[in-house]
C-alpha cells in the first residue's frame, strides 16, 4: 500500500529510490554499495530538480500576472463547455455551441483538464488534511 501511494504522488522516481535503497541494503560487496549509492545520488538529483521546477511554479502562481492570462483562456472555456451541456440537458433547444477551430481545440482542451486537476488537487489536499486532522 505504501508503493502505491508513494509511486503515485512521486512516480517513478519514488519508486526508482525504494529500489535503489533495496538494492544497496542487500549488496553483497562494496562494489554493488557503490552502484547503489550512485543511483540513489542521481535519483535524488532528478527529484531535488523536480522540487525546484514545482517551487518555481508555485511561485509564479503567488503572482497575479500569471493568473490573468490562465482566466483570459479558463474562462471562456467553462462556459463554453457549460453551454453545451446545458444545451444538453434541455435537448438541443439553447443555440448550438460552435465548434472550436482545431488549433484552438488543442489549447482548451489542456486548459478545460487543468481546471479539474486543480480541483481534484484541493479536493485530495482536504481529503487529507481532513485525516490528518481526525487523527490527534
Amino acid at each position: 500500500m505504501i508503493q502505491l501511494i508513494l509511486k503515485w504522488l512521486g512516480g517513478d522516481l519514488a519508486t526508482a529510490l525504494t529500489r535503489a535503497y533495496e538494492l544497496k541494503l542487500n549488496a553483497a560487496n562494496d562494489s554493488e554499495r557503490i552502484k547503489a549509492d550512485v543511483s540513489i545520488k542521481a535519483l535524488e538529483a532528478q527529484m531535488a530538480a523536480q522540487a525546484n521546477n514545482a517551487a518555481v511554479v508555485r511561485e509564479g502562481m503567488q503572482h497575479k500576472a500569471f493568473w490573468i492570462p490562465w482566466l483570459i483562456a479558463a474562462v471562456p472555456t467553462a462556459a463554453w463547455f457549460g453551454w453545451g451541456m446545458t444545451d444538453s440537458l434541455f435537448n438541443g433547444t439553447l443555440p448550438d455551441v460552435a465548434a472550436l477551430p482545431p488549433q484552438l481545440k488543442e489549447y482548451a482542451d489542456i486548459v478545460f483538464a487543468n481546471i479539474f486537476y486543480v480541483g481534484g488537487g484541493v479536493a485530495g489536499a482536504q481529503l487529507i488534511a481532513k485525516a490528518i486532522g481526525g487523527k490527534k
